[in-house]
């Protein structure tokens, strides 16, 4: 039997305490699957409690992956303090670590995104708009001239990068620090093409 809370909480604050849960269960297995059942458990409350709060599996998921992606872009804003280069590479170092945290989520996102979910395309968009546009201001700040090819290749490096934490999520054949390594190189390699 379900284990459930006896603290009688406004809605904000359940819903709240749910997501937080599944935070937790996240952090705990980065590559287990979230499942309703899961977080109900870590929350303390039924599952039925849980669907109460959310509508659905689709909407309850769609929340722990609104919830991840502000937290991925409050971690990558770029530290002011920082020289711009080391803003750059710091900033790309963030980013990873925290997909890393929570693989599944984030495979997650790019899978209902490209299946054409229009809730997480829009969230999906919202999240490579703001990154990217961060990529190119720093970009700009190391004194690189943001030319139209610069600005694509730097685009088109965002979508090297989804693909490539992709396939590691699935089938992680080197460690974190190495594909950290190879992720923050990335760009510097693709900018380097754009040179005549």
């Amino acid at each position: 039997m379900t284990q459930t809370s006896s603290a009688r909480l406004r809605p904000d604050e359940r819903r709240a305490q749910i997501l937080e849960a599944a935070r937790r269960v996240l952090l705990a297995d980065p590559h287990r699957e979230l499942t309703v059942e899961s977080v109900a458990a870590e929350a303390k409350v039924s599952p039925a409690l849980l669907f109460h709060y959310f509508g659905s599996k689709k909407k309850f998921q769609y929340a722990v992956i609104e919830e991840a992606a502000a937290e991925i872009l409050l971690r990558t804003a770029p530290d002011q303090s920082l020289p711009p280069a080391e803003q750059l590479r710091s900033g790309i170092r963030a980013f990873v670590r925290a997909v890393l945290e929570a693989p599944q989520l984030y495979r997650a996102t790019l899978l209902m995104s490209a299946a054409g979910d229009p809730e997480v395309r829009k969230l999906h968009s919202d999240l490579r708009g703001v990154f990217s546009t961060w990529v190119i201001g720093a970009v700009r700040e190391t004194g690189v001239d943001v030319t139209p090819v610069v600005e694509l290749a730097c685009l088109g490096w965002q979508g090297y990068v989804e693909q490539t934490l992709l396939l590691w999520i699935e089938d992680a054949t080197i460690s974190a620090t190495d594909l950290e390594h190879l992720i923050e190189q990335s760009l510097d390699a693709i900018l380097s093409t754009t040179h005549r």
